[in-house]
């Protein structure tokens, strides 16, 4: 009788040690990854973009995945909307669920840089060179350091740590963004339209709404208000090429803004010249469900 209860035990310790260990490594993946997606093969791994071999591991058996479904939910940061996602997180313990629900890190801001030291003052007790002999030294060391710069050419300069990111924490009636884009320095880095070419649409298909994309890196997102006052922001750290929905906002003041509508960041805003790189797509699809892609000119964004 003991001896089955201690068994019994052992084997539920060793199934919590297993769970634990899953959701630990789930935890770690993208914002833009659902953790219960995974392959036939291996629950931990999934590749970076459609595939058969993808499956759903929320509840009960693992589903398979169609490619729309994948494209438009699982590999975006929308996942958290999905059916499947919302009943799987039931059944996971509180602990769990919230390193599930954890939001993407924020990248700290780079420390500043220290000064260097003061140079050490000479000590007085040693033997003094004499005047002329001193000035003969003075004068070839100069000659020398002159050289050097000639053929190093002109001295690199360091460039300034950006300051902290802060949040506003009053709204400030401002016409957009551009009057605090000193505020929060965000790195420019060449664009590409997306990792790899995408369909573009033919005729028949349908407009169903608009889709931003960035890259790996730094991102500033607003917070907005209907007439079209910045009050807040936030500095978005992405570890890899992520896309959400967005809606086109025009306020009252004139600004232009693309509003997320899915994802951690929903609600937040990409503004033009002020929230780092990032392209504004049409999405449309086919009659057969196929999703196609249509990039806007930065001067329509």
């Amino acid at each position: 009788m003991f001896g089955r209860r201690n068994r019994e035990k052992s084997q539920e310790a060793q199934r919590e040690v297993g769970r634990r260990a899953l959701f630990e490594e789930l935890a770690k993946r993208p914002p833009n990854v659902c953790p219960f997606l995974g392959l036939a093969s291996s629950q931990t791994e999934y590749h970076d973009g459609v595939t058969l071999e993808h499956r759903c591991y929320a509840f009960g058996e693992a589903a398979q995945l169609s490619t729309e479904q994948q494209e438009r939910v699982c590999l975006t940061r929308g996942y958290g909307n999905c059916p499947r996602y919302l009943r799987g997180v039931l059944v996971i313990p509180t602990e769990e669920l919230e390193a599930l629900r954890r939001p993407p890190p924020v990248r700290p801001p780079a420390p500043p840089t220290p000064a260097p030291p003061p140079a050490a003052a000479s000590g007085g007790g040693g033997r003094r060179v004499p005047l002329l002999i001193g000035a003969v030294l003075l004068l070839a060391v100069a000659g020398a350091t002159g050289a050097m710069l000639l053929l190093q050419g002109p001295a690199a300069t360091v460039p300034t740590p950006p300051p902290t990111p802060q949040a506003s924490a009053t709204p400030r009636a401002t016409a957009g963004p551009a009057a605090s884009a000193t505020e929060v320095p965000v790195s420019q880095t060449p664009f590409p339209e997306t990792p790899k070419p995408d369909p573009t649409p033919i005729p028949g298909d349908e407009f169903i709404g608009f889709e931003v994309t960035v890259l790996q890196g730094e991102n500033r997102l607003f917070e907005i208000d209907e007439a079209g006052n910045v009050v807040g922001q936030r500095i978005a750290t992405f570890s890899r090429f992520s896309k959400a929905g967005v809606d086109r906002i025009e306020a009252p003041n004139g600004l232009l803004h693309w509003r997320t509508s899915e994802g951690f960041f929903t609600g937040l805003s990409y503004v033009r010249g002020d929230s780092g790189p990032f392209l504004i797509r049409e999405v449309y699809r086919g009659p057969d469900g196929t999703l196609r892609y249509l990039v806007l000119p930065e001067s329509e964004t």
